[in-house]
């Protein structure tokens, strides 16, 4: 019975192992959906991330996310270009970080979107800003980002955001 015991563990190390090196393409194909899933992950993120910094008025949260050279458009009058325009436009044209405001960004999970090809992809997302005082919703805003990997790293290198209506 022991002996038996022994083949069967050897037969099942035996059959991993072959089935290990064997298959290139099921593998390389694992490996890259793995990928993607790690990708996704990251970029989303970045939404994540967003909406503490939002909340919690950091901007240097806010700004670790943007590449040196992005670009942040809100409607059509307001475009700040590299992360020294895009910090001031942060700080002096959005209600979030208002020294008299106390928002909380909220977000519908269910409406994010995010796409990835390679080194680049997009991610677009709402954020429901909250009165924390009030329990008012202040303001309502959509947001499509293009992001890159950029030395390892998840960035932001455009954002074009502007209001919208609240829909399920």
């Amino acid at each position: 019975m022991r002996t038996l015991l022994m083949r069967g563990a050897l037969g099942v190390v035996l059959l991993v192992t072959l089935a290990a090196c064997g298959g290139s393409s099921a593998s390389t194909d694992t490996l890259q959906q793995l990928q993607l899933k790690a990708d996704s992950w990251d970029i989303d993120q970045i939404e994540v991330a967003i909406h503490k910094a939002l909340t919690l008025k950091d901007i240097d949260l806010l700004m670790s996310l943007w590449a040196p050279n992005a670009t942040l458009s809100i409607g059509p009058e307001l475009t700040a270009s590299g992360t020294n325009e895009i910090r001031r436009l942060w700080l002096e044209e959005s209600i979030a970080f208002e020294p008299t405001t106390h928002l909380i960004s909220d977000h519908p999970a269910y409406k994010v979107r995010i796409t990835v090809s390679r080194d680049r992809g997009t991610l677009h997302f709402e954020c429901h800003m909250v009165d924390f005082e009030t329990g008012e919703m202040v303001a309502v805003i959509e947001a499509d980002l293009d992001v890159a990997r950029i030395d390892g790293q998840w960035l932001i290198t455009n954002m074009v955001g502007g209001s919208t209506e609240l829909t399920p």
